[in-house]
């Protein structure tokens, strides 16, 4: 099996170009630049992949079904299979991973289990540890180009970076992420665009505290449950 760094490297080379400047920015990812992926330290969450990694020697596998992966808004969705019931789905969110982290370790633990629909969630803490938007585009674009060549025939359902009580001051960058994943992912049927905000704020725009734990960053119930009732019709459709 190719490495994942072989598979990625024509991706990475062409997102290895300077951001440009402010006063030339563009809202379409057509123009944006994706800046460059930089490969991080591999021992960051590498005992939780070694778990994932045993769970799948001990037959928690699932060749085929829906996969969910991504940051810590997945791995602490402790209800998933009982919300997902009647779709065999397996939990792969891990630490409080970032889009490079997910590339990284994908080789391990996401492609040995050829989904059929990859349910992604990250691109947050990209931009909490000082990522740019235009940054955590590039970086989703080379996660779906990814998929796309290792899994042709996989659906990729992106969950939208959610506002919360404790980020809510960097709203305006997720938003403008999302803005230009978006609008790529117009271009591609097989990946499907999901708006997490709009079961998460109120009528006047502000985001709903009583869906969140008390860090005011994870999901409670609420919130899970919200997720589940968007996210399940699409599950039906895709796997109809």
């Amino acid at each position: 099996m190719k490495s994942y760094l072989l598979l990625a490297l024509p991706f990475l080379l062409l997102a290895c170009q300077p951001s440009p400047p402010a006063n030339e920015a563009t809202t379409t990812p057509e123009t944006a630049t994706p800046p460059e992926v930089e490969v991080p330290a591999a021992d960051r969450f590498e005992a939780e992949i070694v778990a994932f990694e045993q769970a799948d020697r001990q037959g928690d596998t699932l060749r085929s079904g829906v996969l969910f992966t991504g940051s810590s808004s997945i791995r602490m969705w402790k209800s998933l299979r009982e919300d997902m019931t009647g779709f065999r789905v397996l939990n792969r969110g891990f630490g409080g991973a970032t889009i490079p982290e997910v590339l990284r370790y994908s080789d391990r633990y996401l492609f040995v289990h050829q989904p059929q629909v990859i349910v992604f969630y990250c691109g947050e803490n990209d931009i909490a540890e000082g990522a740019s938007p235009e940054q955590v585009y590039g970086r989703f674009k080379v996660f779906a180009e990814l998929v796309a060549e290792r899994l042709p025939d996989t659906k990729l359902l992106y969950l939208s970076m959610k506002p919360s009580p404790e980020r809510w001051a960097m709203w305006d960058q997720f938003q403008r992420g999302d803005q230009l994943i978006r609008a790529y992912i117009n271009d591609y049927p097989q990946i499907d665009y999901l708006s997490t905000a709009k079961t998460m704020l109120d009528e006047e725009g502000s985001v709903k505290a009583d869906i969140f734990i008390e860090d005011g960053l994870h999901l409670n119930a609420k919130g899970y449950a919200a997720w589940t009732a968007q996210i399940r019709p699409l599950l039906t459709k895709y796997l109809e």
